[in-house]
């Protein structure tokens, strides 16, 4: 007993308890150690080592196949764990949606509405703005008469009808545009016409080609004859700013107007040239796109900024019959920018064409800066002058 004692102050001594507490006796009585009970010694199996650069091809395999790993897993799986290298989720922005894009085309068409009544003024052939000459002596040996620019002539809309007779007839147009969104694929749901869908180990082939074309087209078909009455309005009162006249007001009374004065078939003057022009960009968009994307190497970004180009190329060969279809619209309108002088009386859009390129117009509203002089109008401006010299 005496010895256990002494035992007992030499651990308390040592420093496992100044108190002399039980934490201390309990310490010292687990810090007495027990023999481990006797268990059977297992061989241990050594491989042996694999040589330096077999080592060294194994360790960039598996460090290859983690770098795999990682990246094929979710940016919140692969953040998981990872404490000491900070991971940054990188936020995908995907397209629009198609409500918010058409919108948008809505308000970019309203906010630039007066350029395109500009546009259809001169595409009409009325030009109240007169003509100066200007020489570029390095291309030009004598100078050339330019009209106005475009910005000139929408401040002279502004000038004569103010602020709201620059946006004379948008109502028209934004109504075209609404009924082509949401009456434009109505043809196509009834027939079930759905997008080509091409296999996994399929390529670019003409059967796609056809099948996107005759879809496009049905499209371009079905949006052209749903919205061409809005087009005819749109034209007309814009054209009243010539002779200022007051006949078509408001957009269901245009229509009821057109239809009293040239029953329905009035509703629907221009509207052949017009889906001509626009079916024919559609075919050498869609055809020459088709043929660059087998034929040459390119991207997706390449791609689309190819189509474009394209498109507006073949928008200027087209134009002709754009300028057609306005100048149709507007024929058999009681208006004085519809009558002679200002316009022939036309039986039918082929003649109208051929007067268009006899006359030198056909291109009228191409270019809205640096604009030419027509044909015909220099031809007169050459007789005033000799008039006036003689």
């Amino acid at each position: 007993m005496a010895h256990m004692e002494y035992n007992r102050r030499d651990a308390q001594a040592e420093g496992l308890g100044f108190g002399g507490g039980g934490d201390a006796d309990n310490s010292a009585l687990m810090r007495r150690t027990t023999a481990p009970p006797m268990t059977a010694v297992q061989p241990l199996l050594v491989e042996p080592p694999l040589p330096p650069a077999r080592s060294m091809r194994s360790s960039n395999q598996q460090r290859q196949q983690a770098v795999a790993r990682d990246a094929l897993a979710s940016p919140e799986e692969s953040c998981v764990g990872s404490e000491l290298v900070p991971c940054r989720q990188v936020p995908v922005h995907g397209r629009p949606n198609q409500l918010v894009r058409f919108c948008l085309r809505v308000g970019y068409n309203a906010l630039l509405y007066p350029y395109e009544m500009a546009k259809v003024l001169i595409q009409l052939g009325h030009e109240p703005l007169q003509a100066r000459p200007f020489q570029l002596r390095l291309f030009q040996r004598r100078p050339r008469h330019f009209l106005p620019s475009v910005h000139r002539y929408v401040q002279h809309i502004q000038q004569m009808d103010g602020f709201t007779g620059i946006y004379r007839g948008l109502t028209a147009r934004l109504a075209a545009s609404i009924v082509d969104y949401l009456l434009g694929d109505l043809l196509l749901a009834v027939l079930h016409f759905a997008p080509y869908k091409r296999g996994p180990r399929q390529g670019l082939g003409l059967k796609e080609l056809c099948w996107n074309l005759t879809r496009d087209s049905l499209r371009l078909a079905t949006a052209v004859a749903i919205s061409h009455p809005f087009y005819v309005v749109m034209v007309r009162q814009i054209a009243q700013f010539v002779g200022r006249e007051r006949v078509y007001e408001g957009l269901l009374g245009s229509l009821m107007t057109v239809v009293q004065q040239q029953g329905c078939a009035g509703l629907f003057a221009g509207m052949v040239p017009r889906l001509l022009g626009e079916w024919s960009v559609l075919v050498v968009t869609s055809v020459l796109s088709h043929l660059c994307r087998r034929l040459l190497p390119m991207s997706h970004t390449q791609q689309q900024y190819n189509a474009v180009v394209i498109q507006m190329l073949a928008s200027l060969v087209a134009y002709p019959l754009e300028v057609t279809s306005a100048c149709m619209a507007g024929a058999g309108a009681p208006l004085a920018a519809c009558e002679p002088p200002n316009m022939p009386l036309y039986n039918h859009w082929v003649d109208c064409l051929t007067d268009l390129y006899a006359r030198g117009g056909q291109s009228r509203g191409a270019v809205l800066f640096w604009r030419t002089m027509p044909r015909i109008q220099l031809l007169r401006h050459k007789d005033a002058l000799t008039a006036r010299t003689s």
